[in-house]
């Protein structure tokens, strides 16, 4: 066999222009020598390249034999125009330079690579082809990473040596992680895949273009803060106030929506407290801010000449400036609250609540089930809006997919919609004027709905049933009673309140909410008399109850 002896002294340099091709040979670089060469590099054969200079090369690099440096003070360095590919083979490389000519030209792993002195990444494209391999750049915790701004690692980054309490950077300056608590792992990886180079989270929901996947080896009990950096062009709608970290577990994306700190500018979300058993999930990011576009009307508010609700509580100051909704039943602990009563059309207060149960079904749609709730206005022509009483009600949620939307009013039964599809714009929509568009409980005699009125406007249109004063989620003759005890009391309590027995919204307790109340009993009894018997198996009712689940039932 034929051997190749070349020996490279201190301030010596070597040009190749074509490949250079070291087949079972030896090369010493020696310190401060340096070796150009303009097309490929390989090492096979049992060939040994010692380099304790430079080595920069502009094709690709394949080491299949030694590759070594005695003062471990190597620098193996990629240059120039095209894409390249990088195998070191079973050999460490001690410093790595990616320094190509334009950011487009890239440099893809073909193995794993282990760099063991520092990482300095000023051009080009470095990716470990994470949707075709599982290759991996590795490197101790204590090696440094440089990066020129705007580069980053395509694919999976493994930090080896890890302990707690440090923050170590990944594949770009702001994708970093540091474990507290318990015992540390051995080693953390971190695949980060952008939206260029195929980082689609898994399902068609709302999410940023960003893929994030993490493993480890060993530790236990501890607990990872994560930063995860993104760019404006893969933002897809979401907006950057409202971004947060989302785990898919068995199939169903969680948001992560706090403790959540934002940088807009920079381009990163980062989390804390994310558990071990959380982080061996796919991540990504995603506003957990969702729109509601919901219509709704309250029967005994309507007014049928006009084809609106009444609006005499807001236009007589009796509207609380923060939501009612803080004692029993309902217990809302939220803080929503305005200086003033931003619309001269809001009717009144209603709690809405957004329910995802895991067996999808609507039966179990429990209050148990809730993934996010707030109080907000609801207008004359029936329109839900924000605490602006303008724009759609907006909230966080913490699960994706599709769910059922419930509203609440202080004296009408609560309503529900039937399973809304989820989207990737971040929305929901429904119209509970149209009855098809409520859930029906299958016990039921009643519709969850009725109609407003029997003629005109109100009469092609469905609200909620009015008269569940003591809002325990039905009406019957024990509703009246309070009604009656607030006549029979004095006139403070009855004129001029904002009280849950005024059932039809003029301001004042009187015979009239009586009749409201007495009209839904009487509605209910012809309805549930005209039915015909139930299935085998299911009880006919004998008192109009709301169809939410939890709600009465």
């Amino acid at each position: 066999m034929k051997y190749l002896l070349i020996l490279l002294f201190s301030i010596t340099t070597a040009y190749c222009y074509g490949q250079l091709v070291n087949d079972g040979g030896n090369i010493k670089i020696q310190p401060g020598a340096y070796i150009f060469c303009g097309g490929n590099v390989e090492n096979k054969n049992a060939g040994n390249i010692s380099n304790d200079g430079r080595l920069e090369i502009q094709g690709n690099f394949l080491n299949a034999a030694t590759y070594n440096s005695a003062t471990a003070d190597d620098s193996l360095i990629l240059s120039g125009g095209g894409n390249v590919t990088l195998n070191a083979g079973a050999s460490a490389l001690n410093y790595l330079y990616i320094n190509k000519t334009a950011n487009s030209n890239y440099v893809t792993l073909t193995n794993n690579v282990t760099v063991t002195s520092k990482l300095i990444y000023n051009s080009g494209t470095l990716t470990t082809d994470p949707i075709a391999n599982n290759y991996t750049l590795n490197a101790a915790i204590s090696v440094p990473f440089e990066f020129t701004a705007g580069r980053e690692i395509i694919g999976r980054v493994m930090r080896t040596g890890w302990v707690n309490n440090q923050n170590i950077v990944f594949n770009q300056p702001y994708m970093n992680v540091t474990t507290t608590g318990g015992t540390s792992p051995g080693s953390f990886t971190v695949n980060m895949i952008p939206q260029a180079n195929g980082g689609d989270p898994t399902q068609n929901e709302r999410e940023v273009k960003r893929k994030f996947e993490f493993t480890q080896t060993g530790g236990t009990g501890f607990t990872a803060d994560i930063s995860y950096p993104y760019l404006d062009a893969e933002l897809n709608t979401n907006t950057e106030p409202g971004l947060v970290p989302w785990s898919l577990v068995t199939g169903e994306w969680n948001g992560k929506l706090s403790p959540v700190t934002r940088d807009g500018a920079i381009n990163y979300v980062t989390v804390s407290g994310i558990s071990g058993s959380e982080i061996n999930n796919e991540w990504k990011l995603a506003d957990a801010k969702y729109t509601f576009n919901m219509t709704a009307y309250i029967k005994g508010a309507w007014n049928n000449p006009t084809g609106l609700m009444r609006t005499l509580l807001n236009s007589s100051n009796l509207l609380p400036l923060s939501q009612p909704f803080n004692t029993a039943p309902f217990n809302y602990a939220g803080t929503e609250s305005v200086a003033t009563i931003p619309n001269a059309n809001v009717v009144d207060w209603v709690l809405l609540d957004f329910r995802k149960p895991a067996s999808g079904l609507p039966a179990d749609a429990t209050p148990a089930t809730s993934i996010g709730k707030k109080a907000a206005f609801i207008l004359n022509n029936g329109s839900i809006t924000d605490l602006d009483g303008v724009t759609p009600l907006a909230f966080d949620i913490n699960k994706q997919g599709n769910g059922f939307f419930v509203i609440k009013t202080r004296n009408h039964l609560a309503i529900m919609s039937n399973s809304l599809p989820s989207n990737v714009s971040g929305s929901y929509t429904n119209n509970f004027s149209v009855l098809a568009n409520n859930y029906k409980n299958p016990s039921a005699t009643s519709d969850p709905v009725t109609l407003l009125a029997a003629t005109g406007i109100g009469s092609t249109l469905y609200g909620m049933w009015p008269g569940d004063v003591n809002r325990n989620g039905s009406v019957t003759t024990s509703d009246v009673t309070p009604i009656n005890i607030a006549i029979a009391g004095p006139v403070s309590g009855n004129t001029f309140v904002y009280n849950v027995r005024d059932v039809n919204y003029d301001r004042n307790v009187t015979t009239a909410d009586v009749s409201v109340t007495n009209t839904s009993i009487a509605a209910f009894a012809q309805a549930s008399a005209s039915k015909p018997p139930p299935p085998n198996g299911l009880i006919i009712e004998k008192e109009l109850k709301s169809h939410v689940p939890g709600e009465g039932r």
